[in-house]
């Protein structure tokens, strides 16, 4: 759907899988480069090319506009994305000539900073929630000012707690896979989940790895959370075993998922 996307992307194997939604949750980060003078039907300029402007914008005004965005704002969905409209994806719509408007959506945008600009020709950096398109940010800003604009680079490069400045490039797992240095390359999940851990006995683990949410005695110390606060269960060796959602009472954890081997 970005085709010239690139930067961060989280990878769960094995039963972290299970956990995917929550280690990709977070607030993400992007850099993202613009062209102004033109729109496309993707927001980027991989597409078809819709309108064209001969209007020169200044950098305040760019930046003014971004300031705007910042908070909860609706913006137009790509039309070229995975949005489903009535059980369809949009981009199979699009692609079939079905589908012009995915409609808008609540966009949230933490922050945002115009980095370079050259007309026609910039490059912003954006701390926005899930959910959020950069595509959509660009287009907005050629839209209300009429000096039309598309995408023309995306790095994702935070997402959660996974940043570029730690990740690896494909060629760089595969040389570290071959030389039996595995460990560098996989992080535990519990390791990057911001979550609080509770230490569970080990005579209790069988019945937990069945389904049987622990009693209070059963873990090290007996947890005192929040209610409702998520958590994660560990053994006294710091495997993980389990997600779950504290409640309280003789049995203070809800089981959410186990975490078999």
């Amino acid at each position: 759907l970005d085709p010239m996307a690139e930067g961060v992307l989280p990878i769960c194997v094995g039963a972290a899988t299970r956990f995917a939604e929550l280690l990709t949750a977070g607030e993400k980060q992007y850099i993202a480069s613009f062209r102004l003078g033109q729109s496309f039907d993707t927001f980027d300029i991989t597409g078809t090319l819709d309108e064209e402007s001969i209007i020169v914008l200044t950098r305040d005004e760019i930046e003014r506009f971004f300031q705007g965005l910042v908070g909860e704002t609706y913006l137009t969905v790509p039309a070229f994305s995975a949005k489903k409209i009535d059980g369809k994806r949009a981009y199979d719509l699009a692609r079939k000539g079905e589908l012009k408007d995915a409609g808008s959506a609540l966009m949230t945008i933490k922050r945002i900073e115009l980095l370079n600009y050259d007309y026609p020709d910039g490059t912003f950096v954006v701390d926005c929630g899930k959910g959020t398109y950069v595509r959509s940010i660009i287009h907005e800003l050629g839209q209300h000012t009429a000096a039309m604009a598309a995408m023309s680079g995306l790095i994702r490069s935070k997402n959660g707690s996974f940043h570029m400045d730690n990740a690896l490039k494909l060629d760089q797992i595969a040389e570290l896979v071959q030389a039996g240095k595995i460990e560098q390359v996989l992080t535990p999940v519990q390791d990057v989940l911001d979550l609080p851990k509770l230490v569970l006995r080990k005579e209790a683990i069988s019945k937990l790895l069945n389904g049987m949410p622990p009693e209070s005695d059963a873990f090290l110390p007996a947890p005192t959370l929040p209610m409702a606060a998520q958590c994660l269960i560990l053994d006294e060796s710091s495997t993980l075993l389990a997600l779950g959602e504290f409640i309280g009472g003789h049995k203070p954890v809800k089981l959410s998922k186990v975490f078999h081997d």
